[in-house]
């Protein structure tokens, strides 16, 4: 089993028809979870509540700031002679 199978397990889901036919309903039930929808049983679209996006992005930035922190301390640490210190960049500025 993929990992895409193993979480679409876990997802509601319905077709893009019902999905169609019922729209206000399962837009209504968005707080019980995300629904995967499925065209010709193949997953094409996942619909969640705007909070749950909003928190997903949130996540996705954190982790993307630690792994470019991450990266500049390796450079930082390879190279120091290649980096200007923070006072030396404040004095620089004026500050």
């Amino acid at each position: 089993m993929t990992e895409q199978e193993s979480w679409c397990e876990m997802l509601r889901t319905t077709n893009v028809s019902t999905l169609r036919t019922d729209l206000s309903s399962f837009l209504s039930d968005l707080e019980d979870g995300p629904v995967l929808i499925l065209s010709h049983s193949t997953p094409k679209a996942v619909l969640i509540d705007p909070e749950l996006f909003d928190s997903l992005v949130e996540k996705v930035e954190l982790l993307e700031d630690l792994v470019d922190g991450r990266r500049v301390l390796a450079d930082y640490q390879a190279d120091p002679a290649g980096f200007v210190d923070a006072e030396e960049v404040f004095d620089r500025l004026g500050y």
